[in-house]
């Protein structure tokens, strides 16, 4: 029997036991984000494990059995916590984030953050704690670009020391 076995997982193309099981989970907490500046808009794509997020959604709104999906409710929850985790100021005056488009990328989960300004924007501060109360090695990648001019700089936050970025397209 235990021949046969063998040979049917060869002929299947050597499925492995391992396949079967739950997936482990990843040593590394990171999320990587790209803000774009042009005119009086401000762009954020950020991509984020989506077992970390889960987490973190059900921690932040003491809620169970979270799974991630494209839809306004799930977006407005996580708008939430953005908005808490991720500050941004345009001339010392925050401006929250709207979820605008989100999605599932293997295991990772991106979104696209608008954040609407009345004049142009050529400078502006941030702080990306994203995920920050749940890792203590979380690590928070964020590269801005600014359009007119292709001025580019990336930022990187980490959950011990959290701090504020500063970005000026002159």
């Amino acid at each position: 029997m235990q021949r046969s076995l063998s040979l049917l997982l060869v002929l299947l193309g050597s499925v492995s036991p391992a396949l079967w099981a739950e997936p482990e989970p990843h040593p590394l907490h990171l999320s990587y984000g790209r803000m774009v500046l042009e005119s009086n808009l401000v762009v954020l794509n950020v991509r984020l494990f989506q077992d970390d997020l889960e987490s973190a959604l059900m921690q932040h709104h003491g809620i169970d059995g979270l799974r991630l999906r494209a839809d306004p409710i799930v977006d407005s929850l996580f708008t939430s916590y953005f908005n808490s985790k991720f500050t941004l100021s345009i001339a010392d005056v925050a401006v929250p984030g709207t979820v605008v488009e989100s999605g599932e990328a293997d295991d990772m989960w991106w979104y696209s953050i608008l954040f609407e300004v009345s004049a142009p924007v050529i400078e502006l501060t941030f702080r990306n704690d994203l995920l920050f109360d749940l890792f203590n090695d979380q690590r928070n990648i964020t590269r801005v670009l600014y359009v007119p001019t292709e001025r580019h700089r990336t930022y990187y936050s980490v959950a011990t020391d959290p701090e504020t970025h500063r970005f000026s397209a002159r």
